[in-house]
């Protein structure tokens, strides 16, 4: 027996239980969702420091470079270069870092610091597209 739609009673079963698992899997995926980011420090492609960023945590790391240190600040969930003795300190003027997936560079000291998820993730957003 049809509806006016055309449709056959299987066929209201068959979307509940496709609506019923996709709810299922939302569910799922919100449950592991969590809001904790860490900070990572990285020189010369190796991950040198990883801070858990937390509101009240604080703190400044002073790092040796290959010719010079940097100072690294952690403010709650934000992160920045406070000083670096390379000759022209645009990773100083980058600021806070403050979402998934930010990053700042300091080149000459082949140093970046950026914000990832608990698992090491960083967004899956497009930054830019270039044509």
């Amino acid at each position: 027996m049809k509806n006016k739609l055309g449709l056959r009673p299987g066929d209201f079963l068959l979307f509940a239980l496709i609506l019923l698992g996709a709810c299922a899997i939302w569910i799922r995926f919100a449950m592991l969702q969590t809001d904790q980011v860490y900070g990572e420090i990285w020189q010369d492609g190796e991950c040198v420091q990883r801070i858990e960023l937390a509101d009240s945590y604080r703190n400044t790391f002073t790092l040796d470079g290959d010719s010079t240190e940097y100072t690294i600040e952690v403010d709650g969930k934000r992160m920045r270069f406070v000083d670096s003795q390379c000759p022209d300190h645009t990773c100083e003027r980058t600021g806070w870092i403050s979402r998934v997936g930010d990053t700042a560079v300091c080149l000459p000291n082949r140093v970046l610091i950026k914000i990832v998820r608990a698992d090491g993730s960083s967004d899956g957003e497009v930054d830019a597209t270039v044509r």
